[in-house]
């Protein structure tokens, strides 16, 4: 005779949510998911549980995931909260611009709190249409966050840095980070930001290259490619480029920290050179530093390849 097959109970509500969070939830959804005050009361005195804020628990006693610290933030800001900023975007992709805090925005009407690693923002506008509608945590949408990034960046320079990896890194388009912008009138930096979106919308890739454009434009020289692509041993992307005179500008982000990539780098150059064409290399430092040594020397590389300045164009004494 077979047994008849047992079937295994079904876990309480509260642990179907903290599965779903990460192993993460709330005093009140614990409580209403049918566990009891005495239960939850029992759990966090024994350590079975922790409690990193009032009115959440998270329900192991091991370490703290990064996930779970998200979490934490989202559940302890309350409801219509949602992760913003660089906490979102990181979900989402963006990389090299981590924060070792989580940061969150609530609605204007709702009190800001505080708490520990925690920063918490109102916002006057944080619609359904700036969140997410199924990616958890809930969290604002990628052209949001990344704007809000760039807006909320201690100098110009991070803030230019946030647009041009989120559009290099192709998580979004200039295109889709215009309207964001353009809504929001009294967003911080706005000027600069639009500026910046031109920049990229125009072939630039990092903030060392914008700094480049407006050198152009400053001193009068003509506008060159960005991110050219040329046959070197191999197809290759460089960073500056005028292909009338066969004029290289290299922009060093900074001093190479691989002996390979130095040497991948020179090679290339050997090649640039061979072909024909006059290289030059400057470090960004210089670029912000002393302008207008980069522009007299790209200046004079590309009179003695045949450049004439436009005279409806007079630019600043070098």
């Amino acid at each position: 005779m077979v047994s008849p097959t047992m079937t295994e109970p079904s876990p309480p509500p509260w642990q179907t949510i903290a599965e779903e969070q990460d192993g993460v939830i709330t005093v009140a959804a614990a409580l209403a998911g049918g566990m009891t005050r005495a239960e939850l009361r029992w759990r966090v005195s024994s350590g079975r549980w922790q409690r990193p804020f009032a009115g959440v628990a998270i329900t192991h006693s091991g370490p703290v995931t990064e996930r779970q610290r998200e979490w934490c933030a989202l559940l302890a800001a309350g409801p219509g909260a949602a992760l913003a900023g660089a906490t979102a975007a990181a979900l989402d992709g963006l990389r090299g611009h981590a924060s070792a805090a989580v940061h969150v925005l609530v609605p204007m009407h709702r009190r800001r709190i505080t708490r520990p690693g925690i920063t918490i923002r109102q916002a006057a506008h944080l619609g359904e249409q700036d969140v997410h509608p199924t990616r958890a945590p809930r969290r604002t949408r990628l052209p949001r966050s990344v704007v809000d990034m760039a807006s909320w960046a201690v100098r110009a320079d991070d803030a230019r840095a946030v647009l041009a990896s989120a559009v290099g890194q192709r998580l979004v388009t200039v295109e889709q980070l215009r309207p964001e912008l353009e809504q929001r009138t009294t967003l911080r930096r706005r000027a600069l930001l639009r500026a910046t979106l031109d920049d990229l919308d125009d072939g630039a890739h990092s903030v060392a290259e914008i700094v480049y454009r407006r050198i152009e434009r400053r001193y009068g020289l003509p506008s060159a490619q960005r991110q050219a692509a040329v046959d070197l041993g191999g197809r290759r992307y460089l960073d500056v480029w005028y292909e009338p005179w066969r004029v290289w500008v290299e922009i060093d982000g900074a001093a190479h920290q691989e002996s390979r990539q130095w040497w991948d780098d020179l090679a290339r150059q050997n090649l640039g050179v061979l072909d024909g064409r006059l290289v030059l290399r400057f470090p960004t430092w210089l670029l912000r530093q002393n302008p207008q040594h980069v522009a007299a020397q790209v200046k004079l590389a590309l009179r003695q390849r045949g450049w004439t300045p436009d005279p409806n164009n007079p630019s600043p004494r070098i």
